[in-house]
């Protein structure tokens, strides 16, 4: 076996859960158990502060302390490529930390970014869109994790929603009677009816494809890839694929 995969969960735990069905989904073997690339899944909610809140300035611990500290169990177990299943982890306040204590740390293993990873697969398979939506927590927007990547490359026109429609998304994913950090299994009707809601008003603008910016946002469109003529861009199954191609790239199922 060439190297193993690794999955930082917790954040939230079901979209640890949502990566490792990915990975599986998209990898490809002889049909025999043992043909399956080694997967290493650990989920350690307690010790990882929320992200939105730390970029709020709401909680003082930052939580590439936590991510560190799963990293390292997950280098101790054999992990060589590892993922986040969180979106907002990839601020940069958080994912520079863990980088620069993976460095001091003597970190063999490699850390994909979610979002770049997500741009290169728009470059490589929908390279003719033009306007994308972005739909995330408030972390992710008020630190531009998305739009100052996207920028940067001038590539495509990235949009995000109105104040309103900004605090809907969040509170679909983060709300605890009906946000889908709360009911993961199944998502409710109207969390998934909230993250409806901007994608139409997406398409009325002339988005071609809107990003389901926050890990836990497909739990709520599983098997979907469009929704009208708005094509479903998942960073997790992106990001999935990715892992698998950096561990060995025979295994990674066409699509």
């Amino acid at each position: 076996m060439c190297g193993a995969i690794g999955i930082i969960g917790g954040v939230g735990p079901y979209a640890g859960l949502d990566l490792n069905k990915k990975i599986f989904d998209n990898m490809q073997t002889n049909g025999t158990d043992q043909d399956y690339l080694d997967v290493y899944l650990i989920s350690r909610s307690s010790d990882i502060t929320d992200r939105t809140k730390y970029l709020k300035h709401e909680e003082a611990k930052n939580p590439a302390e936590g991510l560190f500290r799963s990293i390292l169990k997950l280098e101790d177990a054999g992990a060589t490529v590892m993922g986040i299943p969180c979106n907002t982890a990839h601020s940069m306040s958080i994912y520079n930390r863990v980088k620069e204590l993976m460095a001091l740390a003597g970190c063999q293993g490699k850390l994909l970014h979610i979002v770049e990873e997500t741009h290169k697969y728009l470059e490589e398979n929908h390279s003719s869109i033009k306007k994308i939506g972005l739909l995330g927590t408030l972390g992710t927007y008020e630190t531009k994790l998305y739009e100052n990547y996207f920028n940067e490359k001038e590539v495509f026109e990235l949009m995000t929603p109105n104040e309103e429609g900004k605090n809907r998304c969040h509170n679909a994913i983060y709300d605890l009677e009906y946000g889908v950090k709360a009911y993961s299994s199944p998502v409710t009707q109207k969390a998934k009816d909230a993250f409806i809601a901007e994608i139409e008003s997406f398409e009325k603008k002339g988005v071609e494809a809107v990003i389901l910016g926050c890990t836990e946002i497909p739990l709520a469109f599983e098997n979907m890839d469009k929704l009208g003529n708005v094509i479903l861009i998942d960073p997790t199954d992106i990001l999935a694929r990715a892992l698998i191609k950096n561990v060995d790239e025979t295994h990674l199922k066409a699509k």
